[in-house]
């Protein structure tokens, strides 16, 4: 008997075991080894980051409730100063002086005591970047793809550089969202500035005399960041570069999935930028490893907002998606938000427990910087230009805070002043 069916044991073992082979390598296939993130060489000077494999924060909108609105005070300014064109630039002050451009062609220099004008130059197109105030010059670009030098109390020109011919010049149709003009950086003597082609430049303050230039894939909208011997800058491709200071050597690139239109904010040896992608980034700016990343909802926004940082908070605006957040700088992760009327595309200022930021629907607000509660708001006129994309007047000009004022531009060709003691 045993010798008849000892046959089929043998077949029923052979069976077991095939089936045991089988589930064995089924769980490997589907438990793959990952290996660790790592730095790729590309070069002995150039390394592309990877992203990290840990878990990226969720966003859901709903999840964090915005304040309770409230009826807040409308607020008068303390001055404004007109122009002939809109105010999308941002200004900057110093020494009692607020400079900044309009699409009217020129730079304006206005006193703020008196506000009187002081001086303004003309350029051969619209000036929309934020001037940079270094030494007793003032440095800015113009559209007519030039980077210009002027003597900050005459106002007369020190030099002037060529930045080349811009391979997209802004048009009538897409210049409501393609509204970004590289601002100046400038430190240790050297202005560094994006361009409407693919070269940043490195240019001397006092001369103007070119010391490097390097290539971009696209051309460079994004404003440069200085620090500890590396220039951050992103382009309108894809990557946010980090430069050697002194010799424009490429040090890593970070690829940020899509357009990199906002400038990048550092503190405290991390880099806060956001893209088209759309995902505000916190990057490692020695070496470019990514710390975090916080998603905005793809099918209404990307990030336009520059970020700023302060008490260990990220505060940056959007596109489309009409609030401004509030991140942890830690974690990545949402901390409050306040709705806007219109695109919050200006840079946040903080001042004082106080968040200040404008949007395109007609508003500037007030907000406390911890709970995101709306303090006041002030209101400005309709865009001087034909109201088209949604925007119809408003702020896109990022404010300066400076002696209890806030100073920043509008669409209805004004430059406003502002008390923060409200």
């Amino acid at each position: 008997m045993f010798d008849k069916i000892l046959p089929y044991m043998i077949i029923l073992a052979i069976l077991a075991i095939l089936v045991c082979a089988c589930q064995t390598r089924q769980a490997v296939s589907q438990s793959p080894t990952q290996p660790p993130a790592t730095v790729t060489a590309i070069s002995t000077a150039t390394r592309t980051p990877k992203p990290t494999r840990t878990p990226k924060p969720t966003l859901d909108p709903l999840a964090t409730k915005p304040p309770t609105p409230t009826e807040v005070p409308l607020v008068l300014p303390l001055w404004t100063f007109p122009t002939q064109g809109e105010v999308w630039g941002s200004p900057s002050v110093k020494d009692g002086v607020v400079y900044f451009g309009s699409d009217d062609h020129f730079l304006y220099a206005v006193e703020t005591a008196t506000q009187q004008l002081k001086w303004k130059f003309e350029t051969g197109d619209i000036v929309r970047s934020r001037p940079a105030v270094v030494d007793g010059f003032v440095y800015f670009t113009s559209d007519d793809d030039t980077l210009y030098a002027l003597d900050a109390e005459t106002g007369a020109e020190a030099w002037h550089f060529d930045l080349g011919k811009a391979i997209r010049p802004r048009g009538t149709l897409d210049q409501y969202w393609d509204y970004m003009q590289s601002s100046p950086a400038v430190a240790d003597g050297i202005v560094y500035v994006g361009s409407g082609n693919p070269n940043f430049y490195a240019v001397d303050a006092k001369t103007g005399q070119e010391k490097w230039r390097f290539e971009v894939k696209f051309f460079t909208r994004s404003s440069p960041a200085v620090q500890d011997g590396l220039v951050f800058v992103g382009d309108m491709d894809r990557y946010l570069y980090a430069l050697d200071a002194y010799s424009g050597q490429e040090q890593w690139r970070f690829d940020m999935g899509s357009s990199v239109v906002p400038s990048p904010r550092v503190a405290d040896g991390v880099i806060y930028v956001g893209s088209k992608a759309p995902f505000v980034y916190a990057l490692d700016a020695p070496t470019g490893q990514e710390k975090w990343r916080f998603p905005y909802p793809p099918s209404i926004a990307w990030v336009e907002s520059s970020a700023a940082v302060a008490n260990g908070v990220v505060y940056v605006g959007s596109s489309d998606w009409r609030r401004l957040n509030a991140i942890d700088v830690d974690t990545g992760e949402l901390k409050w938000y306040l709705p806007t009327k219109g695109f919050p595309w200006c840079s946040p200022a903080v001042a004082d427990g106080v968040v200040y930021v404008g949007g395109t629907g007609g508003f500037f607000y007030a907000a406390d910087a911890a709970t995101g509660s709306e303090l006041w708001k002030v209101q400005t006129g309709e865009s001087l230009q034909t109201v088209t994309y949604g925007v119809t007047g408003g702020i896109v000009s990022s404010p300066a805070v400076v002696d209890g004022v806030i100073y920043f531009g509008s669409l209805d060709g004004k430059l406003y002043a502002v008390s923060a003691s409200q």
